[in-house]
């Protein structure tokens, strides 16, 4: 006769020391983090930076480290304080951003510098947390990503390039080229969250989101710094962001400065306001106008930063549409008030913002795969 075992003597017991993820400051969290190490670190600007991990990461004064993150903080602010302190060798970024020193370094031959598209960058760090190690993309056919030669690492004479990027393997499906794109991984990855629990399941906040869950897969070792620390079985399992997998280390943060680049308050009657002067004006706002007629009712509507952003303000009477952010809103509403301004709710142009009822919140991975995957009605970008 069959023996049957209960569930208790079946399963074999495991315990776990969840309380030991939990470290007593950020310097004790990245002390084994050493020169040469890849640190992937999220933010979109300086919403949702990890601020007590990266100045951790200052006073720890390594270096020759390669930095994965959309982009490099500011001077004085974020990563830029690592770039001051010439810790960074290598930045792997979608743009330079409102970083005067980071631009210098570069062009002076003292900072390598790989630019990726945006929605690329995400998708190579979610691709690399998920094991895959490369995808296709049409992103870049027929452009120097695809052809090679972009100056990673400029000479001193600030036009040599001393290395250049690779060409990459391309392959047509269904009639249309794409590029070989290979994963992103690195040894740690320094995360910013708002809230977790002893297990290390992690809630973040609002747009603050962003570059964190995508990159928290692809460090080997998971660092996440969190405004709150509560028992494990406080948050609902519904709302966890980031699961306890991910994770291994927690730290709480000491404080936080929360800083805003672009400090955009709503003033109801007044205008939006086109760049410029005299005939380079009237241009803008023409282009602008004309744009906004190709938008209607009902449309899910991605606008680049720039002027593309003013689009929305130069509607058709009962126009009604929803406008994404690629930093990861659906929903996206006018400025706030200055009751309503939050640090946590930004636009692709790190711009406060609101969000109006129905929208939704997500990572910057999952909000590029809703445009590359064609779900948006239409997007527009500026251009030069």
């Amino acid at each position: 006769m069959q023996k049957i075992l209960s569930r208790s003597s079946a399963l074999p017991s495991f315990t776990r020391g969840f309380s030991s993820k939990i470290f007593p400051s950020a310097a004790e969290a990245v002390k084994d983090i050493k020169d040469g190490d890849t640190l992937l670190v999220g933010g979109f600007g300086l919403c949702g930076i990890p601020e007590n991990l990266i100045s951790a990461m200052v006073k720890k004064q390594t270096k020759d480290h390669v930095v994965i993150s959309n982009n490099c903080g500011v001077d004085d602010f974020g990563l830029g304080l690592m770039l001051n302190e010439k810790q960074i060798k290598r930045m792997i970024s979608s743009y330079v951003g409102e970083n005067k020193e980071f631009e210098r370094q570069y062009l002076t031959g003292e900072l390598e510098v790989e630019l990726v598209p945006q929605g690329t960058l995400a998708e190579k760090c979610r691709a690399g947390g998920a094991g895959i190690p490369a995808f296709y993309t049409a992103t870049g056919v027929g452009t120097v990503l695809q052809q090679g030669g972009f100056p990673i690492k400029i000479g001193t004479d600030g036009t040599s390039t001393v290395i250049g990027s690779a060409p990459k393997p391309s392959q047509t499906f269904n009639g249309k080229d794409y590029i070989l794109e290979e994963s992103l991984t690195g040894d740690f990855a320094l995360i910013k969250g708002w809230k977790a629990d002893e297990q290390g399941n992690v809630v973040f906040r609002n747009t603050a989101q962003n570059f964190n869950t995508p990159m928290a897969g692809a460090g080997k070792t998971c660092i996440v710094e969190v405004e709150e620390i509560v028992p494990t079985g406080s948050l609902d399992p519904n709302t966890i962001h980031l699961p306890s997998v991910y994770v291994n280390r927690i730290v709480k943060g000491d404080s936080y400065e929360k800083r805003v680049e672009f400090k955009m308050i709503h003033q109801e009657g007044v205008p939006p306001v086109i760049p410029g002067k005299g005939d380079a004006k009237i241009g803008r706002e023409r282009i602008v106008r004309r744009a906004a007629k190709e938008i209607r009712d009902g449309m899910f509507v991605n606008l680049g930063i720039g002027i593309p952003t003013l689009c929305a303000s130069f509607l058709e009477p009962g126009i009604d549409i929803t406008l994404q952010s690629e930093n990861g809103l659906l929903g996206l509403d006018r400025f706030p008030t200055e009751e309503e301004l939050d640090a946590d709710l930004i636009n692709a142009g790190k711009q406060t913002v609101t969000i109006r009822k129905g929208g939704s919140y997500f990572s910057s991975a999952e909000s590029f795969a809703m445009i590359r995957g064609g779900h948006m009605d239409l997007s527009i970008l500026g251009g030069l």
